[in-house]
């Protein structure tokens, strides 16, 4: 280690000077640690920027935008003067396929209460057109629809569902053709919910009918014998399985599960009695046509069978 060198003559002045002011520092230190010393105090210095850098800024909590309202439910005395949504109903409030956009959106509604008032829109200040029962007329099961679409609102919103009922009948206005199946908004609130990961699709160009999943894997699926030009199967069509049961009346079906669907003929106003519903049913003939209903074999009546109250039906 080499020594430092001595400082030129001419700056004995200067080294003086920064040797009196290192002095003056270490007295002034010296004397600061003494004053802390004697009052007892942790010596930590603060400064104005630290003590501002230390008050953290309060964040503003963002509003949330309140969620839309829903209409409110009708009293019992305003629900019983509505007409009823039922297979040989016709509403015209009711919304078809030109009027939504219907959408599966893989989920079954069951009402809650015995009637569900049903809308024409899912405005708050929308007016019950109709209800929906919680249980199928004639038959006396419990009900359940599909859901096709959703908007945001207070309870869990409005959902859009199939309904069981015809807007209009083919002839009506001079017009040969009606739509096949209805949709209406309701209170989410009035349902309870389950998903699902299964639909019926009837294909009228291939004469088919499957059970699809929704990853578009296929259950099972066969030919089907479907209707005429003159009586047609629906086309075109988004509806539900509305109920599933055995009907010794129908000798036909030979004891076999019938799937009824929530459409109608496009083209008949009627058929046997009823409002020409279309229902997934056995047939002993594997020959000829239907008048609009889809023939299948035993088989795909037992696996339509397992298939929930609500299922969505596509017919394309």
């Amino acid at each position: 280690m080499t020594e430092p060198s001595a400082p030129p003559p001419g700056n004995a002045r200067r080294w003086w000077i920064v040797g009196a002011g290192a002095l003056a520092v270490v007295v002034a230190a010296g004397t600061v640690a003494w004053s802390l010393a004697d009052s007892g105090r942790e010596a930590r210095p603060t400064t104005t920027a630290a003590v501002a850098s230390a008050t953290p800024t309060p964040t503003p909590t963002p509003s949330r935008t309140p969620l839309p309202a829903v209409p409110d439910r009708p009293s019992a005395e305003a629900l019983a003067a509505l007409p009823l949504a039922f297979h040989d109903a016709v509403i015209g409030q009711l919304l078809d396929g030109s009027q939504v956009d219907a959408r599966n959106r893989w989920t079954t509604a069951t009402p809650k209460v015995p009637l569900v008032p049903l809308y024409a829109a899912p405005d708050a200040d929308a007016a019950p057109v109709a209800t929906l029962s919680s249980s199928v007329s004639t038959i006396n099961t419990p009900a359940a629809t599909a859901v096709w679409g959703r908007s945001a609102g207070r309870d869990g919103g409005m959902v859009l569902v199939s309904t069981p009922s015809r807007n209009r009948t083919p002839g009506d206005g001079g017009v040969a053709e009606a739509p096949s199946s209805t949709f209406a908004w309701a209170r989410a609130a009035d349902f309870t919910f389950a998903r699902i990961d299964r639909e019926v699709r009837i294909d009228n160009a291939t004469s088919t009918i499957a059970i699809v999943h929704r990853d578009g894997t296929v259950e099972t699926s066969e030919t089907a014998r479907l209707g005429t030009p003159d009586d047609p199967t629906p086309a075109d069509t988004k509806t539900y399985m509305e109920a599933n049961y055995v009907d010794p009346q129908v000798p036909y079906t030979q004891g076999h599960p019938i799937s009824l669907t929530g459409a109608h003929s496009s083209k008949l106003s009627g058929y046997g009695g009823n409002a020409a519903l279309t229902a997934l049913h056995f047939y002993p003939d594997p020959n000829g046509s239907s008048h609009g209903c889809v023939r299948i074999t035993a088989a795909m009546t037992e696996a339509l069978a397992t298939l929930p109250i609500g299922t969505p039906i596509e017919f394309s």
